[in-house]
């Protein structure tokens, strides 16, 4: 039977129709290289904004009638700040359902840790930490570290961006979220604070510049500035620790090396002003004295046992991140090994077959590795013995005799 021009018109329109199928999977898998990236952006300025809501209003009101009796029945709640956590973690829990059913679900360990690190800025400001932490250099250090290493490590470590994608409504996802992840000055300004030079030397200044004392003391007598610190150490601490716990090797993520090195820094700065603080002999914050100091803590105390925050348990999160990177290099280069050996090719072939082999080629690396580690393991020691000398030195100068004979010092006048 010949065709006729209706039937010749509907396969011409089917052939279409199958060419636009066939091509859109296409269009949308493009953007699968830069969305993690965008959508941590779109994370971490959302938490930060979250934090804005609430740390002002808390910070100028809560501490003042803060007493002993009362400090640890303190819960500075508030809806503006406890409903948004509730919605965040609500998307979260609706796209654990809906990719509960894909061929790869997350495994139990990510959602743990999303919801740990998620509890762990609610509580750093809504718990009785914060209004204690108006009193007390030592807990502020303690909020801190949850708000800057705690919440967002275990945030980043869970890799929640797809999961978080998911949980979205489809009308967010499509007219909010996509036109943001498509913005290119969105897109370039991410790229810039997450480079690797940036991202570290960011998260270092969101430590050092607020704990200059002049700026420290100020934040504690403003509600904005404090505000301004606190959103500062969590959006940076968001950015640094998705540098470093990102999934993908190189060259989407960073090398591995990069990523230990960038963590090396880190300890290096902890252990310099934590021991400095530590080993101070003088008060640098007065501010926490003009409505006293909690639970009799001494103001050279207080500001000492906060410098030990910064220098011991600060190090030992990076310290356990740095192990946490090993192991995720380790496996990395395992299945490598695996694909490569798999794959029929000259290099396959001259990969080594015995472990005397594999160790001599790995030797080269392996002695890389162990110098980086002999090196960090000689900065630290010259890090201590440098803030030693120095506080040694201001010690001194402070206690030198004054003109009339009399020291010159912070020591208390004696009634």
């Amino acid at each position: 039977m010949p065709p006729t021009p209706g039937g010749a018109a509907r396969r011409a329109s089917e052939a279409r129709g199958a060419t636009v199928t066939e091509r859109r999977p296409a269009s949308r898998s493009r953007p699968l290289s830069w969305r993690p990236a965008a959508l941590t952006s779109v994370l971490t300025a959302g938490l930060a904004a979250l934090l804005a809501a609430t740390a002002a209003p808390a910070l100028a009101h809560e501490a003042e009638g803060l007493t002993e009796a009362n400090a640890w029945s303190t819960w500075p709640l508030s809806w503006d700040i406890v409903v948004p956590s509730a919605l965040l973690a609500a998307v979260y829990a609706a796209g654990m359902l809906r990719r509960g059913t894909s061929r790869e679900p997350a495994p139990g360990w990510r959602h743990g840790a999303f919801f740990a690190g998620l509890a762990a800025v609610f509580l750093a400001l809504q718990s009785p930490i914060d209004p204690i932490a108006e009193r007390l250099f030592l807990v502020h250090q303690i909020q801190h570290l949850a708000l800057r290493m705690i919440g967002p490590m275990l945030i980043a470590l869970a890799w929640p961006q797809g999961i978080l994608i998911a949980g979205l409504p489809g009308v967010l996802r499509r007219f909010v979220l996509a036109p943001v992840i498509a913005n290119g000055a969105v897109r370039g300004l991410f790229g810039a604070l997450s480079h690797p030079v940036a991202a570290t030397a960011l998260f270092i200044a969101a430590l050092y510049l607020w704990e200059v004392p002049a700026y420290h003391n100020a934040a504690l007598r403003s509600a904005g500035l404090h505000y301004t610190m606190h959103a500062t150490m969590l959006a940076a601490g968001l950015i640094f620790w998705w540098r470093i716990f990102d999934h993908r090797p190189a060259p989407q993520g960073l090398r591995y090396g990069v990523r230990v090195m960038m963590l090396v820094l880190v300890i290096l700065s902890n252990i310099a002003l934590g021991a400095y603080t530590s080993l101070k002999s003088a008060v640098l914050y007065d501010a926490y004295d003009e409505a006293g100091r909690l639970f009799g803590f001494t103001p050279l105390a207080d500001e000492q046992f906060g410098g030990m925050i910064i220098w011991i348990p600060s190090s030992m999160m990076c310290v356990l991140a740095a192990l946490a990177v090993i192991h995720m290099w380790g496996r990395h280069e395992s299945r490598e090994d695996v694909r490569q050996t798999a794959r029929p090719s000259a290099a396959a072939a001259a990969r080594p077959t015995t472990g005397a082999a594999m160790i001599a080629r790995q030797r080269a690396r392996n002695r890389t590795l162990a110098l980086s580690f002999a090196v960090f393991a000689a900065a630290v020691f010259v890090a201590v013995v440098f803030v030693g000398v120095a506080d040694h030195l201001s010690h001194e100068a402070t206690m030198s005799p004054g003109p009339s004979g009399s020291q010159v010092g912070h020591l208390s006048p004696t009634p």
